[in-house]
């Protein structure tokens, strides 16, 4: 009888954690919303102003079939075609 309340107290110990582990959501703070760097096919590229007009996103593997590349870092805005890198 013995054997089997120590073996029943075993298991019961063995099943409980008293510090459960913790999720990743909890070790790592928010993401934030960070605009990626972008390139853009345009039209006609002003590169003292660091602007465009007729503007299209584009992927890094696409850059060679346009002949006029905008490059943004970071922050960028885009309206009807025209874009400014900030």
């Amino acid at each position: 009888m013995l054997t089997k309340t120590m073996l029943m107290a075993f298991l019961a110990a063995c099943g409980v954690s008293s510090n459960p582990a913790t999720s990743p959501n909890e070790k790592q703070p928010p993401e934030e919303d960070v605009q990626e760097d972008q390139h853009f096919c345009c039209a006609s590229v002003d590169l003292e102003n660091f602007t465009g007009e007729g503007c299209t996103a584009i992927s890094k593997e696409t850059i060679n079939a346009c002949s006029n590349v905008l490059y943004c870092p970071e922050m960028w805005a885009k309206s009807e075609g025209k874009v400014a890198c900030e």
